[in-house]
């Protein structure tokens, strides 16, 4: 591993949780729906075989939120929505310590949607 992915997941490490820092691993809610679970482990299967570090359910320092997925190696949450109201995700955008992007759950999965 090279240094700069080194700090990066470093970096991300910090901003979890020491209870929730459970690498590369897919963790879901029993309330998310078929779809979302099955974006989610779509987006995991990827990160895995590029060889990135992530992590599922996130739970951040300092009550900032949950997230679904975190890329570690591009510091960066990755939100799978299906009916999520625009104010939810307003609040996610301000209070989430890593930029987001927001994924579709009712579409195939393609590696273009996290890019």
């Amino acid at each position: 591993m090279n240094k700069k992915v080194y700090i990066k997941r470093n970096r991300v490490k910090y901003l979890i949780e020491i209870w929730n820092r459970n690498r590369n691993v897919l963790k879901w809610n029993p309330n998310e729906s078929d779809e979302h679970i099955q974006m989610k482990l779509e987006i995991c299967k990827y990160l895995r075989k590029q060889g990135e570090e992530f992590y599922t359910e996130t739970v951040f320092t300092g009550g900032k939120g949950r997230a679904d997925i975190v890329s570690a190696d591009r510091e960066l949450i990755i939100e799978v929505v299906n009916s999520e109201k625009e104010k939810s995700i307003i609040e996610k955008q301000k209070k989430y310590p890593l930029p987001i992007i927001f994924v579709d759950a009712n579409q195939e999965f393609k590696e273009e949607l996290i890019l």
